[in-house]
């Protein structure tokens, strides 16, 4: 899609506040729309909409949406499952047909801030003229009070935008100008977009890599929504202590480092699982473990071990340090070094590298 920020060719319906991704339903060209529960008002896309709205964790919130979405059946179903919604729409056949006329025929011809409305099953139907004629749909505003418009300060807008001519008679020489528009477009402008901030987030920082697997781009795609979602929460959380939060570069940065040193972690761990798991010396029975010449020359294994764990770690290794012994345990069937600590290590409850 040429005006979004990202550039792989899958699709994914999320619901989102301010970037955090709370859940999202996936696509493919060939199987279409993953299995969800369907109605018979309502066209999949509706469906879509109304099965992440009841996964939020509680109702009675407002969902805010574009005119991808939005149509009179699915905003009379979110009312009734105690769900506010608001967001642009375009002409469809629920919608009244004077609205629609407005769009087609006179949106060049009204004066700006013109504003009409009409109710159908109670969703509020409405057509503004800004730049252009805006079609909307709202089920949780009014426009017959005197609080629902706002003042506002608006820029005055290119002399080449769309109809530039109806809004700028209005801002005469100035660049910006207190005006007064309805509530229900102050608030789609300042709570939509979740969703696109989330993939703006995404984009500066991602781990996408090209693969052949069509399921590798899922992947990857997981990994930067649990990347942003823990980000936003961070900054939630810091907020609300009232600490200065780290700058998103810095935030990842200190991810990356906590996770590659899991990392190293896990893996030290896993060497040390790799041992022998007859090891373990029993103080009460100390002649079970005792050193005896082998039949062989072998690589001492805790000589290996600390030189396999030197190299998870990043230190440089010395082959020298890596001796071969002839003798070792006889109840661990190991070579061990006849010098040094390496006995002793080696038979440790914990070892620590």
């Amino acid at each position: 899609m040429p005006s979004k920020p990202i550039k792989q060719g899958y699709k994914i319906y999320g619901i989102a506040d301010h970037g955090y991704l709370y859940n999202f339903m996936w696509s493919s060209r060939q199987k279409g729309l993953q299995d969800i529960v369907l109605q018979p008002d309502l066209t999949k896309t509706g469906c879509l909409v109304k099965n992440l709205a009841l996964s939020l964790p509680r109702r009675r919130l407002s969902i805010y949406m574009d005119n991808y979405f939005t149509s009179i059946p699915l905003f009379s179903v979110l009312r009734a499952c105690q769900f506010g919604a608001t967001g642009t729409t375009r002409p469809h056949k629920e919608l009244p047909p004077e609205l629609k006329e407005l769009k087609e025929r006179f949106s060049t011809k009204l004066p700006w801030n013109t504003l009409l409305a009409k109710v159908v099953d109670n969703t509020l139907c409405l057509a503004w003229q800004d730049n252009n004629m805006v079609l909307a749909l709202s089920n949780i505003h009014t426009v017959h009070n005197t609080d629902d418009f706002r003042e506002k300060v608006r820029k005055r807008p290119a002399a080449t935008s769309t109809n530039a001519r109806i809004v700028r008679t209005v801002f005469g020489e100035e660049s910006t100008k207190e005006l007064c528009i309805p509530r229900f477009i102050d608030d789609y402008n300042h709570y939509m977009g979740g969703v696109d901030l989330a993939n703006q987030f995404r984009e500066a920082y991602e781990v996408h890599r090209t693969s052949q697997r069509n399921w590798w781009p899922l992947f990857y795609w997981l990994i930067d929504v649990a990347c942003i979602n823990a980000y936003r929460l961070y900054q939630l959380y810091t907020v609300q202590q009232k600490e200065r939060p780290l700058a998103h570069k810095e935030f990842r940065i200190e991810l990356y480092q906590k996770l590659l040193n899991y990392s190293s972690q896990a893996k030290l761990e896993q060497l040390y699982l790799k041992l022998s798991g007859k090891r373990l010396f029993i103080p009460e029975s100390p002649r079970i473990h005792y050193w005896a010449r082998r039949q062989k020359r072998t690589t001492c294994v805790w000589c290996l071990h600390k030189s396999r764990c030197d190299r998870v770690l990043g230190k440089k290794v010395i082959k020298s340090r890596v001796k071969r012994s002839f003798g070792g345990c006889v109840f661990c069937d190991v070579a061990l070094c006849e010098e040094g600590e390496c006995w002793a290590q080696y038979h440790s409850i914990r070892n620590t590298n």
